[in-house]
Formats: structure tokens, sequence, C-alpha cells
């Protein structure tokens, strides 16, 4: 006779229970108390309890399921760069980026006071024939940029420089006046950095808040050659070759000219209206002799000609000192092959693990054609460079690879293999000071004897 009232009883309970589970999150149900539990954890429990409730049976006393004893799970923000996606969404559409490309336009150029390191390089006198009557010229002593130029209050600025000279430029005081301004100067923003001789200068442009993605950088591949004779005052000079037929049936093409970021539109512009009024080329539909591309790529680029130039000057160097000859880039390539592609995949892959950089498929063969025959580079001199042409190149490697491996090993009093062994004990066969750096196994023995004659 108990069971209609036990049932009846049970009916209310259940619908006692059914109410509370109904309630907001915001009452004492909503487990506000375990604050340590993620927002979806908590819904969780609250639906399992509510579930739970509504299946409660007979002589049940379970209100709400307790909280899971395991670990609690917390959630973070994952940080996505959406440009990124975009640029790649661009890529499969075969267009060369989202920025909006500027058209050629009045800009600044910036020279050396003294004469450039080679000045009869196809590079500088490319330079020279650059600026126009309505552009502004400055000097590294003088520097100056005007609030505008022929009405236009932004505008690039081209520092005509070898890229050797450009950290000089950069720590000048007008420079640093500009990068610890607050704001800093939004000039800066508007360099334009032209790249070529395979020197790596990304550690000076860093350190001094410029080169980022949207910095415009030139991976200069072309010049001029004065002409005396002749219709036209210049001739080409480029660096481009073909090394054959793709899958698709297209030219692949080694040594092309590639520029990146705000200004790239306009250093296109600029470079091939140039190179049209000087040699008289450019009268095909789609003659083009630079291409607008990723910031990436272009790094990427830079780095594999940096790995070129010091693969053949380091190869070339430690020969020329054996065989008493001097060396060209093509005299490397041809006739050392196998030491040159062996020094290339161990720089790679110290980039690789160092900087995250990884090249792209058939490096080893670009860079060994551009060494056998494109034109700017065959008849190079294969030497190490001095001063600051080894800072970099052959010496950036080892200040950025070796040298902050071994700090490493001092640091956490670990052994730590050379990264780059053979790089290390080419330089050391070339004259060059490397010996504190060359037992990495005893890192407390090298920690306690200091060199002074290292840099590091």
């Amino acid at each position: 006779k108990a069971a209609p009232y036990g049932g009846k009883m049970q009916q209310i309970f259940n619908l006692a229970l059914l109410s509370l589970a109904s309630l907001p999150i915001s009452t004492s149900f909503s487990l506000s108390h375990l604050p340590s539990l993620s927002t979806s954890l908590r819904k969780n429990l609250c639906r399992r309890g509510a579930s739970t409730a509504s299946r409660t049976r007979s002589g049940c006393r379970t209100f709400l399921c307790r909280p899971s004893l395991r670990p609690t799970t917390q959630l973070y923000n994952v940080w996505s760069n959406e440009q990124a996606v975009q640029d790649y969404r661009d890529f499969l559409d075969n267009k060369p980026s989202t920025t909006d490309w500027k058209p050629d336009q009045p800009s600044c150029f910036v020279f050396p006071d003294d004469v450039s390191p080679s000045p009869s390089s196809p590079y500088s006198e490319l330079m020279k024939v650059l600026p126009g009557s309505d552009d502004h010229t400055t000097t590294f002593s003088d520097l100056n940029f005007p609030d505008s130029i022929s009405g236009h209050d932004s505008y690039p600025i081209y520092i005509c420089c070898h890229p050797d000279s450009v950290p000089f430029l950069l720590e000048s005081e007008a420079c640093q006046k500009m990068r610890k301004s607050y704001p800093p100067s939004p000039r800066l923003e508007d360099f334009v950095f032209l790249h070529y001789d395979g020197r790596l200068i990304e550690s000076s442009l860093r350190k001094n808040n410029v080169g980022g993605s949207d910095q415009t950088t030139c991976l200069l591949n072309l010049g001029l050659d004065p002409t005396p004779r002749g219709l036209h005052s210049h001739k080409l000079v480029s660096s481009e070759i073909t090394t054959g037929v793709d899958s698709y049936g297209l030219k692949k093409k080694v040594g092309r000219t590639i520029v990146c970021g705000k200004w790239a539109g306009s250093v296109k512009g600029r470079v091939e209206k140039a190179v049209k009024e000087c040699t008289g080329e450019g009268e095909g539909e789609n003659w083009e002799v630079v291409d607008l591309g990723f910031y990436r790529d272009v790094r990427r680029l830079i780095f594999e000609y940096c790995i070129a130039a010091s693969t053949f000057n380091l190869v070339g160097s430690v020969h020329s000192k054996t065989s008493k000859e001097a060396l060209e880039y093509s005299d490397v390539a041809l006739g050392y092959t196998d030491e040159c592609v062996e020094m290339v995949q161990e720089l790679s892959s110290c980039l690789r693990g160092g900087l995250a950089v990884t090249m792209m498929f058939g490096f080893e063969d670009r860079i060994m054609n551009l060494g056998e025959s494109a034109p700017l580079w065959k008849s190079r001199p294969a030497a190490v460079a001095e001063a600051e042409g080894f800072d970099n190149t052959n010496g950036w490697w080892f200040t950025e690879m070796t040298c902050a491996t071994f700090e490493k090993a001092k640091a956490a009093n670990v052994p730590l293999p050379d990264p780059l062994p053979m790089h290390t004990e080419y330089l050391g066969f070339v004259g060059k000071n490397v010996e504190v750096v060359a037992d990495f196994q005893k890192p407390v023995e090298n920690a306690a004897v200091k060199d002074p004659s290292v840099p590091w």
C-alpha cells in the first residue's frame, strides 16, 4: 500500500530535481566553486548532473554527480597568423601577395660618401641610373628626408650601397636618433634594402629594428655594364639561367631578381624602367626582369645565396692555398663538386636546426648551377672575404652557429658537438682563429681559459 504514496513522492522529487537542473549556471549548482575548471568542462559537469537527476530511480538519494577526480585540463588560446594563411591562398591562386602594390613614384636615394667597395660592378652602375629629376638624393653624412617629395608624403628610400656598408648607415647617429625616438620615425619602414654578392645582413637589420616582413627587401641579380659604343649607354647583365624543364613543361629559371614588402611594386617599376632606358630592352609584351614575391621566399633565397658564396669562397681558399693558383667560382663548382655539395648540405642543415629556415627542394643543383654558369657569379674570385665581407658570409656562420653552440655548452656545462665541423675545419686551415672552439667535449676547461683574441 505504500507503493502509490512512494511513487507519487518520487515523482514530486524528480520534478524538483529537474527544476533545480534547469536553473541558470550562476546558481549554487553552476560549479562556480571550481574556478580551475575550464568553461567547457564545467558545462559538461552540469549537463551530466542534470541527466543523472532525471534518471534517478526509486529510493535513490543522488542529487548531482560529483566532479571528476582526474586532473583538470586548462584550455589556452593559440595564436594564429591569418596573414600567412591568406598568403598561401593567394599563392595557390597565382597572386604574388595580398599587399596593395604601389606604382613607381618620386623617391629618395641614399648613397655612401666614399667610393663603393665595388665601384665598377654592374650593381653599382645600376644604382647610379636609378634616380631621376624628381627624386631626392642624400648621403650617409648628410642624411635628410624631406616631409614630401613632389606632393607624396610617403615615399620609398633606396639604400644604394654595398650590403657591407648597410650596418654603418644603420649605426650612424641620424639613424639611431630615428630608431630611438618615441614613437620611432616612420621613415625607417620606407627603407629599401638591396641584397647582392651573397651577403647576409639580417642580424644587423634586426638589431636596428628593421628588416621585418613589411620591410622592402630586394634580392638583386642583375646589373648594367657601360658600353662606350652603340645606340645605348649600357648592356644588361643578369644572373638568370635556365636549368631545364619542370613537370609542367615550364622552364626552370635560377638567378631571378625578386622583391617583397611595402614598396615592392615601386621597386619593380623603377628597376625595369631604368633597364629599358639604358639598354633598349623590354620591347616584348610580357618582358619582366623583377619578380614580386613573398617575404619568406625572399628570405630563403637570401640564405641560399649566402650559402653559395660562403661555400665557394671557403672551398676555393683551401684549394688555392694548396695549389698556389687563384680560383674562380666556376673552377670550384666544376672541380670540387663533392666538397661543395657536402658543405652546402652542412650549412643548410644547421640553418634548419638553428633558425627553422628550410631550403626548397633542389637547392644543391641551383647553387652549383649559379657557380658554374651564372654571368654575375662564375667569374668571382673564390677567396674568403676580409673585414665586413667576412662577417656577412663565413663569419656569420662561425659566430651565429658555431660560437653560439659553444656558449650554450659552457652555460649548461654539457658537451655539445660542433654543428659545422667541416666549415670550422676549413676556416682553421685558411688561417682563421677557430682553435678555441675545436674541443667541444670539455666545456669547463674551455670556459676556464678564455682567448682574448676571439671576438666573442
